[in-house]
């Protein structure tokens, strides 16, 4: 065995045992949590079914920012020229408020989840974008000119030279993208009545009391982080495990 693969081993061994600890750590405090809530007449069930329809919106805005953030990001950088044009104007639309939307989009769509999906693009959109933007940047010449050399051109040189170069880093974007999102929900989905986790988290904090507002808070920390663990944490050691040391 050669000495990176073994170092490799040794840290994917380690990351599995991180995983292993963390998950019954996130079990145990799960349940104590829980427990808490519930002797706190928090109606779990229905926090639960209003959680899985925060979720449906998140995902759906994730979908459009992958697909959205992989287009105006390679756009971007497609020509020295887009690259001193589209730029600045990127770097000033992740600035805008993104709020300042809300009272319009609500006007046009109403007090929908096609509302809230739209807010959630437009926030989430730009950590993916600049991703993008940095992988192909950092991306060396040699590997570039070899992926040509073997007939990666055209749309082969995106599906099988830069979209496998390019995950590393778009998954580090869409950890964060999926972190706005989380905290980005709650306002929108208050501000424009849809229901969900934002919504029912909103109710509570007017007619509940702080005691049952912070475990529901709570609650609501623990489901992200789970789902973070179980999905997130695992994909992104998966495609950087094998990345070149310097």
């Amino acid at each position: 065995m050669s000495l990176a693969r073994y170092h490799r081993t040794v840290r994917h061994s380690r990351h599995h045992q991180q995983l292993q600890w963390a998950s019954f750590i996130l079990l145990v405090v799960g349940i104590a949590i829980l427990s808490l809530a519930s002797r706190a007449s928090l109606d779990t069930i229905a926090f639960f079914q209003f959680f899985l329809s925060s979720l449906v919106s998140v995902t759906l805005a994730y979908v459009a920012c992958l697909i959205l953030g992989l287009l105006l990001g390679l756009l971007a950088v497609a020509s020295p020229r887009l690259e001193a044009l589209l730029l600045p104007v990127i770097d000033l639309a992740q600035s805008f408020p993104t709020f300042a939307l809300l009272p319009v989009l609500v006007y046009y769509f109403g007090h929908s989840r096609i509302t809230v999906v739209i807010i959630l693009v437009i926030a989430m959109i730009w950590p993916i974008v600049f991703s993008v933007i940095g992988g192909v940047k950092e991306q060396r010449e040699d590997e570039a000119e070899a992926a040509e050399l073997f007939g990666a051109t055209g749309w082969r040189h995106l599906v099988f030279y830069l979209w496998p170069l390019l995950r590393p880093q778009i998954i580090t974007g869409s950890i964060i993208s999926w972190g706005q999102a989380w905290d980005t929900i709650v306002g929108a989905e208050i501000i424009a009545g849809v229901a969900g986790a934002g919504h029912y988290l909103g109710q509570i904090g007017e007619h509940g009391g702080v005691m049952l507002l912070s475990l529901a808070i709570l609650v609501y920390l623990l489901l992200i982080f789970a789902i973070n663990q179980v999905f997130w944490l695992p994909l992104l050691h998966h495609y950087t495990k094998y990345t070149t040391e310097s």
